[in-house]
This record gives structure tokens, C-alpha cells and sequence, in this order.
């Protein structure tokens, strides 16, 4: 169930058509900062889209991804990562309430790093 990059275009113009232009007032809004309340890491597979998973709008979370929704310990807080990069602007700077890891049945990733493949 693989969509092809002109597919990806034409969602585009239809989401434009059908979604923006009807909720053009959202938008507007959307477009002057967000001020989501829950930031969601969630991993990077296709088949799990937490803004889907939960029934949220644009602007309802803030999300980073990452292979497996792994987050980086305490200890590497002085690396430059882009998870924690995303959680300490979400707590300082968006003001989240809360903080959500979402992980998934059968994840690609978890797999990996259980069995990883031989070289």
C-alpha cells in the first residue's frame, strides 16, 4: 500500500480543495503559533500515525518520531539529538502538560535491535 510521489501531489491539492480552504478560519489560527498541550513520541512506522491513533486536529499534539519512539537517557542530554531537542522545546517553550511515548505491536525497530541482521 505503497503511494508514489505524484499521488502525494494530488493529496496535497485535494487536502487543499476539500480540508483548507473549508477550514480556512482553523487555519489562520494555526498559522500564528500552536500551543498544543501533549507532546507524543511515537515511532517512525508508517502504520501509526498518533495524530490518527487519537482522533486529533492540526495543532492538537506535538510530535517527534523516532525509530522505535526511543528517547535518549539522561545521560546524553549534552549530545545533540533531535528527540531531545524536540521534548525540552515542547516543556519549555510550548508548555506541554503532557508527555507521551508511543510505541506499537510488531515494531520494526524493537526487532532490529533484538536480532540485529549479520554484516
Amino acid at each position: 500500500m505503497s503511494v508514489n510521489f505524484h499521488e502525494l501531489i494530488e493529496g496535497f491539492h485535494n487536502f487543499k480543495e476539500s480540508y483548507l480552504l473549508k477550514e480556512h478560519e482553523f487555519f489562520d489560527r494555526l498559522a500564528h503559533g500552536q500551543s498544543p498541550k501533549t507532546l507524543v513520541i511515537a515511532c517512525c512506522d508508517s502504520r501509526a500515525d498518533p495524530a490518527i491513533l487519537m482522533g486529533c486536529r492540526p495543532g492538537d499534539l506535538f510530535v517527534v518520531r523516532s525509530i522505535a519512539a526511543l528517547v535518549p537517557g539522561a545521560d546524553h542530554a549534552g549530545d545533540p539529538d533531535a528527540v531531545l531537542a524536540a521534548v525540552e522545546y515542547g516543556v519549555k517553550h510550548l508548555d506541554v502538560d503532557h508527555i507521551i511515548v508511543m510505541g506499537h505491536s510488531n515494531c520494526g525497530g524493537i526487532h532490529g535491535a533484538l536480532f540485529p541482521k549479520k554484516s
